[in-house]
């Protein structure tokens, strides 16, 4: 059985190495295809190694990293008892003892009260995971020290998993993560059910802010996870302490926002614990005089709702202001004036058009509209948005005058992803007229994405034939190949006969040259295309016989 630590990276090989030395692999028995045993870690774990020929065939154990189909540190600490029981020749396919644990319970039974307690001083001492369990299930009081302790336990991790430089790479960030989810809910978890809950959210605090400021390679988005895990544990606590702890909480999150605790990203989830979880008066009204401060510091700021800010994410203090406002029972008055304050934000006039849009008002939802209309004038997207409520609000009227005039609007200043609004354009016009709007239409730079579909529509074949022809790439011909080969089977012909000419002369690798073929293939399927194509590929063994590569794929392809 050689050669079993390839089959795992070198972190947890190490770790499987420190379960071994811990003692930690209990009911070892050798088994008809390989072996059995628990292992024990934040839980039991069990775990089989088949063996064929001397070889590894298959591993499994029971743990979540293991489930995800990685070689677990479980795994390698079985390997590790199992090389040396096999050493000294002690395995057997006998249970190696028929109950481990209950013979350990006897011994400890039966060892005198001083020497248990030195045993036990002596291995804390020697293993800072025994001596946090220690600390976090039956220390009286959790003091000061004690949480050094606790915090050096995630110090630990990541040193354990990063470089000499602190960072840690891809392949060891998601066992990085694992350990300290695991780490989190254990300790958290014991903390909270003895009441401790100061430091089970002092604790969970410095986790955040230790995965909140680590150099790490995150591709798998293993930071939101264990951030989320925090978010849960701060609830956990919120939902479970007293109103003195609650208190205090809330001052945490008032004090550490905006100052640089986490990168700032990570400020988002602080943010949202403090915006949704802390409800009562006191604290709504705080949160208020919080976010007057804010807004007073970022008034030159034109950032509101869903626009990105490094520093307050994608949500305004001032939709937050407002949103506090109706919780604190403000008058409509009140927050009405307020809105007007701040008018000049996309946002607060988006709450007053769906408020007026719910109740009916569409006059003032109109006159918000057009208004905004002319206040984002410089923002296209926001134009594009005002005009198409516009248009959907005429239409719900049935007031066909102002309905086609902001059609016009919208379908000639606004650019155009499909054609619903042309053609509601179209229904509501002459025979002329439409003639007319759709040649502006169609050379109207802002409907590129709607050219090909709006000329397929109105059987604009021989023109879309045309623009075809004047395009440098093939992808539009491709797509509509089916609508027009049956037409102008020569002409298509002869667009791909050209594309080919000029391609070829480009490609140099061996994707390319198959592509080139299935293009060869696709020609010989056209009126007097078998002898197009193979004039082509003659010419192409004449002019390109020095490409391997390409020889040998027309070769594959028939030519």
């Amino acid at each position: 059985m050689s050669g079993w630590k390839k089959l795992f990276r070198e972190h947890i090989l190490a770790r499987g190495e420190a379960y071994y030395y811990d003692a930690a692999v209990l009911e070892l028995q050798k088994t008809e295809h390989g072996y059995h045993a628990v292992v024990e870690g934040t839980e039991d774990y069990e775990v089989d190694i088949e063996i064929e020929e001397g070889q590894i065939y298959e591993m499994y154990c029971s743990c979540p990293y293991a489930e995800d189909g990685n070689n677990c540190k479980h795994m390698a600490a079985v390997l590790f008892e199992i090389e040396d029981q096999v050493e000294e020749d002690t395995l057997t396919e006998e249970t190696c003892p028929d109950n481990p644990e209950k013979e350990a319970e006897e011994i400890i039974e039966n060892m005198p009260e001083e020497e248990l307690r030195s045993f036990v001083k002596g291995i804390a001492a020697q293993d800072s995971e025994i001596r946090n369990m220690l600390v976090t299930r039956y220390a009286v009081k959790i003091d000061e020290k004690q949480m050094n302790w606790l915090k050096q336990g995630v110090d630990q991790l990541v040193w354990e998993y990063g470089d000499r430089s602190g960072y840690i790479d891809y392949l060891k960030a998601p066992d990085f993560i694992w350990e300290m989810e695991n780490y989190l809910e254990d300790k958290a978890d014991i903390l909270i059910d003895r009441n401790c809950y100061r430091q089970a959210f002092e604790l969970t605090n410095y986790v955040f802010k230790t995965i909140g400021n680590i150099e790490m390679d995150d591709s798998d988005g293993g930071i939101s996870q264990l951030a989320n895990l925090c978010y849960d544990k701060w609830k956990e606590i919120l939902e479970n302490c007293g109103e003195e702890e609650k208190s205090e909480m809330f001052s945490w999150f008032m004090s550490h926002l905006s100052c640089d605790y986490v990168v700032d990203y990570m400020e988002d989830y602080m943010e949202d614990f403090l915006t949704h979880e802390f409800q009562n008066r006191d604290m709504l009204e705080k949160k208020l005089k919080y976010l007057d401060e804010r807004i007073e510091i970022q008034a030159s700021s034109a950032d509101c709702g869903s626009t990105w800010s490094n520093q307050y994410g994608y949500e305004d203090n001032i939709i937050k202001r407002l949103e506090l406002m109706e919780r604190l029972d403000f008058s409509r008055e009140e927050i009405r004036e307020y809105r007007r304050k701040h008018w000049r934000f996309p946002e607060v006039r988006e709450l007053e058009i769906q408020e007026n849009l719910n109740n009916g008002n569409l006059d003032e939802a109109i006159q918000i509209l057009q208004e905004s209309k002319i206040l984002d004038k410089e923002y296209p997207g926001l134009i594009d948005r005002y005009s198409e409520q516009l248009v959907s609000i005429y239409e719900t009227r049935s007031d066909q005058e102002a309905y086609k005039k902001e059609l016009l609007y919208y379908v000639f200043e606004c650019p155009q992803k499909n054609l619903i609004h042309i053609y509601k354009l179209k229904a509501v016009c002459t025979e002329n007229e439409w003639d007319d709007y759709r040649e502006q239409i169609l050379k109207s730079s802002k409907n590129y994405r709607i050219l090909y579909p709006l000329m397929e529509a109105e059987g604009m074949y021989e023109r879309m034939l045309e623009c075809i022809r004047k395009e440098m790439f093939i992808y539009n011909l491709d797509r509509y190949e089916k609508v027009l080969k049956d037409r102008f089977p020569e002409q298509v012909r002869d667009i791909y006969i050209s594309y080919l000419n000029h391609e070829s002369e480009r490609v140099s690798d061996r994707s390319r040259y198959r592509e080139l073929m299935k293009y060869l293939k696709k020609i010989q399927r056209y009126p007097g295309g078998k002898e197009k194509a193979s004039e082509i590929a003659k010419n192409w063994r004449a002019v390109y016989y020095r490409r391997k590569a390409m020889m040998d794929e027309m070769l594959k392809a028939g030519f």
